[in-house]
């Protein structure tokens, strides 16, 4: 049976302290980055090179690109490889979308990028440097496509799922989320529309013990699973990091 004998004080200074607790202010929420806002570009790499011998899907561009000032949007949304007179030229002006820059012949990675979308339009069978990579079960860390690590950790961190809440979309375009920080185009990319969920948080945080493990300041790493849908990449462009 219930006690009818009630301690009307206490019950006072309870509802006191319950007014007092609902006038705190709620902690500020967790910093999230944009589901919405900045540009989507798409392009579909075999519509500029309809005589390709190749399939070149690696090279389609479909991401949200965000962090950039209005100037740098209007930028990558106006590149359009069609205007390219040469077959190097329309190569160029994907490259540029992919990496939310302009085309640099002194950067490696672009003119190696490239030059294996030349090859595989031509094509010729591109080999891959394996000696660049080092491999942990179905995990990547590389140093091509690199990204400064600390620098793009929060937003990895973050799109993955691990450290707050955001939609990536999966099932849907963009295959990519690209966010400007400090400097860096940090990307995380898909291969396939039926990844499941949890293997983007998964790739993050085995990525991110390998790179510090590692004691890597830049690095590009990349997680594939057969039983969980796909393959994601976190690097510094938007169409994967091979």
């Amino acid at each position: 049976m219930f006690s009818t004998s009630f301690n009307f004080a206490a019950i006072v200074l309870g509802l006191a302290s319950v007014r007092v607790a609902l006038a705190t202010p709620a902690p500020a929420p967790v910093k999230q980055f944009a589901t919405d806002g900045g540009v989507i570009v798409s392009h579909t790499a075999a519509d500029y090179f309809p005589h390709a011998l190749s399939d070149l899907s690696a090279w389609d561009v479909s991401t949200r690109f965000t962090g950039y000032n209005s100037t740098m949007e209007a930028w990558l949304t106006s590149i359009d490889p069609h205007s390219g007179a040469t077959d190097e030229e329309k190569a160029q002006a994907l490259t540029s979308v992919a990496y939310a820059k302009p085309f640099n012949a002194a950067d490696k990675d672009m003119t190696g990028d490239m030059q294996a979308l030349l090859d595989a339009v031509a094509g010729k069978a591109t080999s891959k440097e394996m000696s660049l990579e080092e491999r942990d079960s179905t995990f990547t860390v590389s140093t091509s496509h690199i990204v400064v690590w600390h620098t793009c950790a929060a937003f990895f961190s973050c799109v993955s799922g691990a450290s707050c809440s955001f939609n990536l979309q999966v099932g849907q375009a963009p295959r990519s989320q690209c966010e400007n920080q400090g400097g860096q185009n940090c990307c995380i990319s898909w291969s396939t529309y039926n990844v499941q969920v949890g293997f983007f948080s998964t790739t993050w945080t085995t990525c991110n013990q390998e790179v510090n493990n590692d004691g890597d300041s830049s690095a590009s790493c990349e997680g594939k699973s057969s039983t969980q849908g796909g393959d994601v990449c976190l690097s510094n462009r938007a169409t994967g990091c091979t």
